[in-house]
């Protein structure tokens, strides 16, 4: 996951290796915006995605904690 900040703020979160079963990957564009609205905060979970939720969430930890 690669985060970029501009002017202070989160702009864009993007991803370098993503994948889920059970149609779960349709849960990372709405945790990619979550955490662009949330400016970097960890994220609510997603309905029938909670690993998923909870991987993204730690993957977000990391990213942000490079800045």
């Amino acid at each position: 996951m690669t985060v970029t900040k501009t002017n202070g703020k989160v702009s864009a979160v993007d991803f370098v290796v993503a994948s889920a079963t059970g149609g779960r990957q349709g849960a990372f564009s709405y945790l990619a915006s979550a955490a662009v609205k949330s400016n970097g905060a960890s994220v609510g979970n997603v309905g029938g995605a909670t690993y998923t939720t909870n991987t993204f969430n730690q993957a977000l930890a990391s990213a942000m904690s490079k800045f």
